[in-house]
């Protein structure tokens, strides 16, 4: 049997690769599917040229998305001995908007088949125009916003509590206005180098902290007047 000082590594290395994980596969996403330019036919245009990359590339926004699940639950973590209560909603905050967002990431999975299915390409940018107006698309698409709300609390806590070094929270808060509302042509693609960026420090602070420490974060009673655990502040 697997003794639990092994299964406690085991534990704290998953944690370390959630985090590592969940904005890789963004990276992998934004630079594999076609650059948004706002026009749908320039889109089913690029999805006919390279089906295979687009469902490659869609597949991994969707890894990512549930990847995001267990990274969010590795940061509430993380963060709960110095703010259990926001540390909690920010957490489900996350978790909530990353499902989602996997959602509307399948919908995109069916546009592959959209454009295969239809060789006039004004037919099928019609059908895959109507297809992402439905209301349905809709009822997936709104509450990923939470997905960014639950980031920047977490990020707050992180600079509010000086949690880890103060460059992961800011790149953190950078990378969310960049996504809502950046150039539509780069904003993917820095949002998850960003983010990437910050999830490497956020993996490091965890992996410092070693598998037993790890293992005692979930006691909530652990804070910041402890004299027996102390989180780890990342070099700057």
């Amino acid at each position: 049997m697997t003794s639990p000082a092994v299964w406690l590594r085991v534990r704290h290395a998953s944690a370390v690769l959630a985090l590592l994980a969940a904005p890789f596969a963004g990276v992998l996403w934004s630079f594999l599917v076609p650059l948004w330019t706002g026009s749908m036919a320039n889109e089913v245009a690029a999805v006919a040229a390279a089906p295979d990359r687009f469902v490659a590339g869609t597949y991994s926004g969707v890894l990512m998305s549930f990847l995001m699940v267990p990274a969010a639950l590795v940061l509430g973590r993380l963060l709960r001995p110095r703010a259990p209560v926001a540390s909690d909603i920010a957490t489900a905050l996350c978790v909530v908007g990353a499902c989602f967002h996997g959602g509307v990431l399948l919908f995109q999975l069916a546009e592959t088949a959209v454009v295969a299915a239809i060789p006039a390409r004004a037919q099928a940018t019609t059908v895959v125009t109507r297809m992402f107006e439905q209301p349905a698309f809709f009822l997936v698409l709104a509450p990923f916003i939470t997905f960014y709300v639950g980031l920047a609390v977490f990020a707050l806590i992180m600079l509010v509590r000086r949690a880890v070094s103060l460059w992961i929270p800011l790149l953190i808060l950078v990378a969310i206005p960049v996504e809502l509302v950046g150039p539509m042509l780069w904003k993917a693609r820095a949002f998850f180098v960003l983010l990437t960026l910050a999830f490497g420090g956020l993996a490091y602070a965890v992996a410092r902290l070693g598998a037993a420490e790890w293992a005692a974060r979930n006691d909530a009673q652990l804070s910041e007047a402890s004299p027996d655990v102390r989180m780890p502040t990342v070099a700057a």
